[in-house]
């Protein structure tokens, strides 16, 4: 009989302990679980902005496009993850003009303003992308002199 409740008392208090090591090893697993999660969002987000000024390049270095289809381009790209407050520059503010030989895009995301949980330790940091295209629209294009 005794044998029996030794070994009874053994499993609960092994119970026991399984539940103050979880709660000592939780919060850590859950504070690991969190970051992997955010940095998946940064580097989406990193991503995200290549694509976005590549495809918004592409886009806009095609004859009769202009700086406001240039950024509507940009905006439905970064719409896909949810992108809030992107800061996008065509030519360094310049216009698109028939006669422009090249388009130079620039798209800078704030990662505080779109960080899941960390948002406060990313202040001031931003998320920069940058891509530069020869047009299709300048008189020298097709000619190969």
């Amino acid at each position: 009989m005794k044998s029996r409740n030794r070994k009874t008392r053994s499993c609960f208090q092994r119970r026991g302990a399984t539940a103050v090591e979880f709660a000592l090893v939780g919060p850590a697993l859950f504070i690991v679980i969190l970051c992997c999660a955010e940095f998946a969002r940064l580097s989406m987000m990193r991503n995200l902005a290549n694509n976005a000024a590549y495809d918004t390049a592409r886009f806009v270095i095609v004859e009769g496009a202009d700086n406001e289809d240039a950024i509507m381009m940009a905006n439905q790209v970064l719409a896909r993850l949810g992108t809030r407050n992107a800061t996008i520059t065509i030519n360094g503010g310049e216009e698109i003009e028939p006669l422009t030989r090249t388009v130079t895009i620039e798209i800078v995301i704030p990662v505080a303003e779109n960080s899941f949980f960390f948002g406060s330790i990313y202040e001031g940091k931003e998320i920069r992308a940058e891509v530069t295209l020869n047009t299709e629209r300048y008189a020298g294009y097709y000619n190969s002199n």
